[in-house]
């Protein structure tokens, strides 16, 4: 069955003539090997309807109940490989083309939702065999372990001025890589944010809020730092499609996000995805600082908690910071110039202490503050805080191994 199955499946893309002629026998294959007892064949299955959706989403349409609830049912299977599989459904579906949904489409899984975004937020949360490795690593990782291959990979400054933004794209691939600590695996918990992100992007925040924000809320105060941070995650993730209706909420989640990030007893993992959600929603503190009545020292608050973790310990939290302390300055600007001596100092000090990932995401770090500060960073004494010990750190590289690779992005930074 499972042989069979996968090879059929291979042939949906190019969908020869025959496989058109057959299928309603496909179809009817798939829907009688929903309930296989084997993951393998489950998963397959799963694949199978998500190749059709992605390539031809006709031959489904006039199944789409039964189907939808399927996926919703595979989504929650025990078997993490079969859920993965089954999450690919709600991301595909969510990045359809919107005259290929049509409107019955549309609504018809947005009346899933109650069950659909509640099980998204489940599937977020580590499962116990990576908490157990995640925790090993925590204790080797403290700045203590060598850097790994993942740790190494090459990051070039990109030139990032007002006014300009880079592709949805990159976007989302960058949001991606900041998103968890699982590297470049694709899991169930990054399906799912991604998954939430598509849907809540697409159907915004009055379809999307009602039937999240209870399951959201219980995670949010959840004494599992690991259901918080899932939470956090879910909360970033649909922090581009309903930010303008989150608002009236932010005025207690935003201290909650900073308490998470600077609280002692924080796991890392907590406080690398709390940073990273700042992050999503610096454009919300910036507009606090225009908005009548608004509080103006919100920017320095923020950067005071993120500037106090630039010296973490751990290498997840140091990347984490300091690429959420760049976006934050993508957005605010020259609103940052107050704070420039404490953040510059601190950033000189990481320059001691960080290793390979690190030092190259601070490089990155600094390029943003000089494209989106401008003139400030070059005023009083800052040159002095920051040149010496970079034109010290270039020697010292350039000495040693004038190929090492992170002289490229000190030298674009």
């Amino acid at each position: 069955r499972k042989e069979a199955l996968a090879c059929l499946n291979c042939f949906i893309e190019p969908m020869p003539g025959s496989l058109v002629a057959h299928m309603n026998d496909y179809l009817g294959g798939l829907s009688a090997l929903a309930a296989d007892p084997s993951p393998s064949v489950r998963r397959l299955v799963c694949q199978g309807i998500v190749a059709m959706l992605n390539s031809r989403t006709e031959y489904l349409q006039p199944h789409m109940v039964s189907i939808a609830e399927f996926m919703l049912r595979a989504t929650a299977d025990a078997d993490s490989t079969v859920a993965l599989e089954a999450c690919e459904f709600w991301l595909t579906f969510a990045s359809l083309d919107e005259d290929v949904m049509g409107n019955d489409m549309m609504e018809m899984v947005v009346s899933l939702f109650p069950r659909l975004l509640p099980q998204l937020l489940k599937g977020m949360v580590y499962p116990p065999d990576k908490i157990e490795e995640l925790m090993e690593a925590n204790a080797l990782d403290e700045n203590g372990g060598a850097d790994r291959n993942q740790d190494m990979a090459p990051v070039f400054h990109k030139s990032r001025t007002k006014g300009h933004h880079d592709d949805d794209d990159d976007s989302s691939d960058n949001d991606d890589d900041e998103m968890d600590d699982d590297d470049n695996e694709w899991t169930l918990r990054k399906c799912s944010a991604a998954s939430l992100d598509a849907l809540s992007g697409l159907y915004g925040a009055q379809s999307i809020l009602p039937p999240l924000l209870p399951a959201l809320q219980e995670g949010l105060g959840h004494t599992d730092q690991w259901v918080r941070e899932a939470s956090i995650l879910a909360l970033g993730a649909i922090a581009d499609g309903c930010k303008e209706e989150l608002g009236p909420h932010m005025a207690q989640l935003h201290p909650f996000l900073l308490s998470q990030l600077t609280a002692p007893e924080s796991l890392p993992q907590l406080r690398c995805i709390s940073a990273w959600t700042l992050g999503r929603f610096a454009s919300w503190a910036v507009d606090q600082m225009h908005a009548e009545g608004g509080d103006t020292s919100l920017v320095g608050r923020v950067a005071e908690a993120l500037v106090g973790r630039l010296l973490d310990r751990h290498k997840k939290v140091q990347v984490a910071v300091c690429s959420a302390l760049g976006v934050f300055v993508e957005s605010a600007a020259d609103l940052m110039a107050p704070y420039l001596d404490p953040i510059y100092r601190t950033l000189m000090q990481a320059l001691q202490m960080y290793r390979t990932r690190s030092i190259m995401v601070l490089f990155d770090t600094l390029g943003t503050m000089a494209d989106y500060i401008g003139p400030a960073i070059g005023e009083g004494n800052l040159p002095g805080i920051y040149v010496p010990p970079l034109l010290k750190h270039w020697n010292e590289i350039a000495m040693e191994n004038p190929f090492d690779r992170s002289l490229l992005p000190l030298m674009e930074c």
